[in-house]
């Protein structure tokens, strides 16, 4: 099965990271460790961090509090948190689209969007349902990958690679998913421990 990256780095990065020069038949190889290390980085965060070029639709629900309802529906909800997305290009509640007026997005000014309010001066309002609510946009964490997300993912190859050649001297090693990366000086060694932090701070919390 062949791996495409998605551009979190490239080999680029990773010959001016090693100060090496990859040869061209070895190419296709470390192609296929940066894709397994973004899913790595993907799946340790729960983020996407290059957002789809074409929007799309995802489903979604709201819970209801018994307390506060008025027969199905809970008209007290007017947030609803989302998935990580740069554009929110439509919103339907029970089919009907809701105008783009009604509603905000945010944090504000600041990307990803992970929450849509619908203004308190609308009529508008998530009605609790299986399913029932549909975001169309376009998902991910940036429209371009972070700058410490490509170091993280470029330190990362670089120990799958120092991990597959022949290291002279005192070398440390450790598993990372399914793969184990290699380091042997103390700078190298930083940097690995500063890439685990990134991952830590990236990390989505689901609310």
């Amino acid at each position: 099965m062949a791996y495409t990256p998605k551009g979190y780095t490239d080999i680029a990065a990773i010959e001016d990271y090693l100060l090496i020069d990859i040869e061209e038949d070895f190419e296709a190889r470390v192609d296929e460790w940066i894709a397994m290390m973004e899913a790595f980085v993907e799946k340790e965060t729960g983020r996407v961090f290059i957002a789809d070029v074409i929007a799309s639709t995802k489903k979604y629900q709201v819970d209801e509090i018994p307390s506060q309802t008025v027969g199905k529906y809970a008209k007290i909800r007017k947030e609803l948190f989302i998935d990580d997305c740069v554009e929110v290009t439509e919103l339907k509640i029970d089919s009907s689209v809701v105008l783009a007026a009604n509603y905000l997005t945010y944090p504000a000014n600041v990307l990803p969007i992970t929450r849509i309010k619908i203004k308190d001066t609308e009529g508008d309002y998530f009605t609790v349902d299986e399913q029932n609510i549909e975001v169309k946009g376009k998902w991910g964490y940036s429209a371009v990958c972070p700058a410490e997300i490509s170091f993280v993912v470029t330190v990362l190859v670089a120990g799958i690679i120092n991990f597959s050649g022949d290291m002279e001297g005192e070398v440390k090693t450790e598993s990372i998913g399914n793969y184990s990366v290699s380091y042997k000086d103390a700078k190298d060694w930083q940097d690995f421990e500063r890439a685990k932090l990134i991952l830590e701070r990236f990390r989505r919390i689901n609310i």
